[in-house]
């Protein structure tokens, strides 16, 4: 729905949820914003201006409509904002006009003998994807303290067959060459998943390791062992919410009504909507969801750069709004 800007429009706006794009006279998009308002949001543009920064002031000044989206959730609200500021990179819009993907650690489960290596874009049919991660300067000093405690393999690209430097100086287990290794590095294998998967019962480990290490003046160990618990522990957090988060999660609102968001390894997949919540009404939902995840569960590609930053917003907004929401788990 658009409006002309004039005086007193926004009073006519209706209080829903959704987007608002700014344009200015020559209909050039200039500004993308959401609200759980957006009568309430957009009015603040035109009263109250004296605590405006200079940059929104022209903003305001260079607006001459605002278009409004209606969204069923304020989720749905921030996924289209994301999307639409990624399509048109408005000029005063700041947040994702520098876009850049976020890494994930890759357990290359496609290939023999598995590694661990950082990926921003590649997409491996087969592989393990973890993350993704905020902060990255960590990230190689941990895939490496990784490699050098399990002794996995480094080597991209074509296995060696008869000889390899890391198997020469211990630092591989070179199961390509040795053939009887395969059990052990498939158990060193495993041990990597239990840390990129946060398990509760490595970490006790790695803590117990570390400490002996430590107690033993053994210091380059025990710092190399808190980098792998220091991985364990953050993938444990975002494990629950991005990796293998299968969800249902319901929100009512009185103007609303109520919403489910049906959400498999932290992407919206589909949106329902009902007028009540009602017990009914839930069970339906759930089936709705069930069916949903058993079709799409281990069918999706490794997450596009773009849905790397929706996962994030999918997980940063479960987090904040945690005790407001009902959460339905998915599957088995």
């Amino acid at each position: 729905m658009l409006y002309t800007i004039t005086p007193g429009f926004h009073l006519t706006l209706p209080e829903k949820c959704g987007v608002y794009i700014y344009r200015d006279k020559d209909e050039n998009i200039i500004y993308i914003g959401k609200a759980k308002n957006l009568k309430k949001r957009i009015s603040t543009y035109f009263y109250q201006n004296k605590q405006h920064t200079a940059k929104t002031k022209r903003m305001v000044h260079a607006a001459h409509t605002v278009e409004v989206r209606y969204t069923g959730s304020e989720l749905e609200a921030l996924l289209l904002e994301a999307r639409l500021i990624r399509r048109h990179l408005p000029l005063y819009n700041r947040a994702l006009r520098n876009y850049k993907a976020y890494p994930f650690l890759v357990l290359r489960t496609d290939l023999p003998a598995p590694y661990v290596e950082v990926s921003r874009d590649m997409v491996h049919e087969g592989a393990m994807y973890f993350g993704p991660y905020h902060k990255t300067g960590w990230l190689d000093n941990a895939v490496d303290a990784l490699h050098s405690w399990l002794k996995l393999r480094r080597c991209p690209g074509p296995l060696p067959s008869s000889s390899c430097l890391y198997a020469d100086l211990g630092q591989c287990l070179a199961p390509c060459i040795t053939a009887d290794k395969n059990d052990i590095y498939d158990d060193q294998v495993k041990q990597a998943r239990a840390i990129l998967d946060g398990n509760p019962n490595m970490q006790q480990r790695l803590e117990v390791l570390r400490d002996e290490a430590a107690a033993d003046l053994r210091f380059e160990e025990a710092a190399r062992i808190q980098t792998l618990l220091n991985l364990a522990t953050y993938n444990s957090r975002i494990t629950r919410s991005i990796a293998h988060h299968h969800a249902l999660v319901v929100s009512y609102d009185a103007d609303v009504g109520c919403t489910g968001l049906i959400i498999v390894h932290g992407r919206l997949l589909h949106t329902l909507h009902a007028s009540e919540r009602t017990v009914d009404i839930l069970r339906t939902m759930q089936q709705e969801a069930n069916e949903l995840y058993k079709k799409t569960v281990g069918t999706l590609a490794a997450p596009s750069v773009e849905e790397v930053d929706e996962m994030l917003i999918i997980a940063s907004w479960l987090e904040c709004r945690a005790q407001e929401l009902d959460m339905y788990p998915l599957g088995p």
